[in-house]
């Protein structure tokens, strides 16, 4: 549902680059610690791709955020193979309405990715059945105070055929925002 046609909106504007308006960057969010626990799914039932978003800290300098994607299928999905594509980082939304989300995204106005400067550990070429690979994202600059963070993740594109109910490519931005 949304997630597909994320896909294709993130593929026809280049990450989100178009015609989003930016959130207001008035000052720069104070510096926090906080531990998240989000845990959400693609798709929600039967054989999946689970990700988890455990704590986000943001500092003078940049944020880091620490993620976990388990591959909860049969079927093998390439992630690291071409770094260069790999869009994982941090969104700034105005409100923290999954509307304001899913609106955007049929709008073609998704904000870009705040992408991860450094990856640690870097994600597996391929994440097997079974596999989850743990890291902390970590990016420069400031994010602006007031505005909503959602983590991106992705690509992840299936090697063969994907299980049932699942594209062959995904790319998920959570449900679930953080108000900076």
């Amino acid at each position: 549902m949304r997630r597909t046609a994320l896909l294709a909106v993130l593929l026809l504007t280049g990450c989100g680059a178009s015609e989003t308006e930016p959130v207001p960057q008035a000052r720069a969010a104070e510096p926090q610690q906080v531990e998240l626990g989000w845990l959400e799914s693609y798709p929600s039932t039967g054989e999946r791709i689970r990700f988890a978003v455990d704590g986000l800290t943001v500092n003078a300098e940049g944020w880091s955020v620490e993620i976990r994607v388990t591959n909860a299928t049969s079927s093998p999905f390439e992630l690291g193979v071409n770094r260069a594509q790999l869009s994982f980082g941090l969104m700034l939304f105005t409100t923290g309405k999954l509307e304001e989300l899913e609106q955007a995204n049929r709008d073609g106005r998704l904000p870009p990715v705040r992408l991860a400067a450094t990856m640690k550990p870097p994600p597996p070429d391929v994440l097997a059945p079974g596999a989850t690979w743990d890291a902390t994202l970590e990016g420069p600059g400031s994010l602006a105070d007031g505005s909503y963070v959602r983590v991106a993740f992705g690509p992840l594109r299936a090697v063969g055929e994907p299980p049932e109910g699942m594209d062959s490519v995904l790319f998920w931005i959570t449900d679930r925002s953080h108000r900076l």
